[in-house]
């Protein structure tokens, strides 16, 4: 009975570990925003609009694949001899999710 009562508050709070890790991961959307890449970047495609002058993402997949993003926005890659003006700070977790969303921005053919 007493081990009993031991494995269910550990189950207890292995559950909510758990359930509050699903609950505060992002998807990409929300990690742009957090991040405040909106301040300079548009993706109009995902309705996030800017009075930055960096350029739309909407269609960054196209040309460039998720690992080339997430270098690039931690300084590790040139695009046309510069870097990205702001340094990424999120974490690994975040930088995977963020990179991985904007390499599917890709704007349908027409």
């Amino acid at each position: 009975m007493k081990y009993t009562k031991y494995l269910l508050a550990i189950a207890a709070l292995l559950f909510v570990t758990v359930s509050a890790q699903a609950q505060t991961k992002k998807d990409g959307k929300s990690i742009f925003e957090a991040s405040k890449c909106n301040m300079c970047h548009s993706i109009a495609s995902q309705n996030i609009t800017t009075k930055g002058k960096a350029p739309d993402l909407s269609n960054v997949g196209a040309d460039k694949k998720a690992d080339w993003i997430a270098k690039f926005v931690t300084k590790q890659e040139k695009l046309d001899g510069k870097q990205h003006g702001m340094m990424f700070k999120g974490t690994p977790e975040e930088l995977k999710t963020l990179s991985t969303w904007l390499g599917t921005m890709k704007k349908a053919a027409k």
